[in-house]
């Protein structure tokens, strides 16, 4: 019974050494982001005021305690790129942390006041409090103080990513409040519209495809989740079917591009967007040229011509094709008449119609010439036939 009483008491201690390292543990992650934090928030506001290299030797101290901390990274690399972008600048020497100063109230009250503060919703506060109270006693009320602490970091989780367009913040404070145990749908959900808001930014003007995929997501489920630049996820969407739309234009595919711009001129009214809404439609579909219509006409022309040795009756049939934009010629047809057995007419076209007779050796009166025709539309004659009738004792 003695032995047993020993290892229970040995087996009892060293179960609380355990628990109280756990503790101690948690106290200290807890307050080392709570420090990361605070030297964020100061870079970030050394940044904005353009304390440049300030804000990176804290963006730099935050990185060697904690290379995956939320928005340090990319914070750093826009610095660093402003900086060697521009002339050198002055060295500013870096502030002295503050060491925070130590709560002397009981244990107790810095419990009803941490309770009090997340009645409030004062999250930041909250925290403050139950860090010291684990500095203070990290075996006081332990199951409580872990509660309090997980649902303060839920709900401050939600809040940065809902209200404060804090994604990268809101991130984090909901991967510390599942060291406390696991988070519920709501939380789960807000988390991973994050998650996608992110990922979507990471392609951003690289692969406007992939961006369209993302915030188009996003655009039907949140809406109005905006990050840091206050971008909102509809915006960014819109935003991203203009340069998805214009990757295809320049790849000249024209339709894809019309229907990409169709997409984003949904979201809202745009003139400028409008016009090259039009322009692709015209380059999708270009007008087509429209056909000239050819028409024919036949002509029959028919002369006739008295002559000393008789009548001539001349007949012509041929096939006039019309151009498409012309004036209406007038052919002119020539008849020289010789006094043979053969009378051989010849025909010149020109703008007006003539008839011409000639009759040799001897004098006589002007043969008359009649012509009976629809206008012609052309000067191009095919197919002449010659009648030649003789009357009289003269062959």
């Amino acid at each position: 019974m003695l032995l047993i009483l020993s290892l229970s008491v040995l087996l009892g201690g060293y179960s609380g050494y355990l628990s109280g390292r756990q503790e101690i543990a948690k106290a200290e992650v807890l307050a080392d982001f709570q420090l990361l934090q605070d030297q964020f928030f100061l870079g970030m506001k050394d940044y904005n005021e353009g304390n440049l290299d300030l804000a990176r030797q804290r963006f730099e101290f935050i990185l060697a305690r904690d290379p995956n901390f939320p928005g340090a990274t990319d914070r750093l690399v826009e610095i660093l790129r402003i900086l060697y972008a521009t002339s050198t600048p002055t060295a500013i020497p870096p502030t002295a942390t503050l060491t925070p100063t130590h709560d002397t109230r009981p244990v107790e009250d810095l419990f009803v006041a941490a309770v009090n503060y997340y009645n409030a919703s004062e999250w930041n506060l909250a925290v403050d409090t139950l860090i010291a109270l684990r500095k203070e006693n990290p075996a006081y009320r332990v199951i409580e103080v872990d509660s309090l602490l997980f649902r303060i970091l839920r709900n401050r989780g939600i809040q940065k990513i809902q209200a404060e367009s804090n994604l990268e913040g809101g991130i984090y404070d909901l991967a510390l409040a599942e060291r406390f145990g696991p988070i519920d749908d709501e939380a789960m959900k807000w988390r991973n519209l994050a998650r996608l808001y992110m990922i979507g930014l990471s392609f951003w003007e690289v692969y406007p495809e992939q961006a369209v995929y993302y915030f188009g997501q996003l655009a039907l489920a949140a809406p109005y989740l905006r990050d840091a630049s206050g971008w909102s996820a509809s915006g960014r969407y819109r935003a991203a079917l203009v340069q998805y739309a214009d990757h295809l234009a320049r790849l000249g595919d024209w339709c894809q591009a019309e229907a990409q711009y169709q997409n984003a001129l949904s979201l809202g009214a745009d003139e400028r967007l409008q016009a090259t809404v039009v322009n692709a439609q015209i380059q999708c579909a270009p007008p087509t040229s429209t056909p000239t219509t050819t028409s024919t006409n036949t002509l029959t022309p028919t002369i006739t011509a008295t002559t000393p040795a008789g009548t001539i009756i001349v007949t012509n049939t041929g096939t006039l094709t019309l151009p498409p934009v012309s004036q209406t010629p007038t052919p002119t047809i020539g008849l020289t008449v010789q006094p043979s057995e053969t009378a051989t007419p010849s025909f010149s076209p020109s703008p007006t119609y003539q008839s011409t007779a000639t009759p040799t050796p001897t004098e006589m009166s002007p043969p008359t010439s009649t012509l009976t025709t629809s206008p012609p539309s052309s000067s191009a004659f095919d197919n002449t036939k010659v009648v030649n009738i003789f009357q009289g004792n003269n062959p």
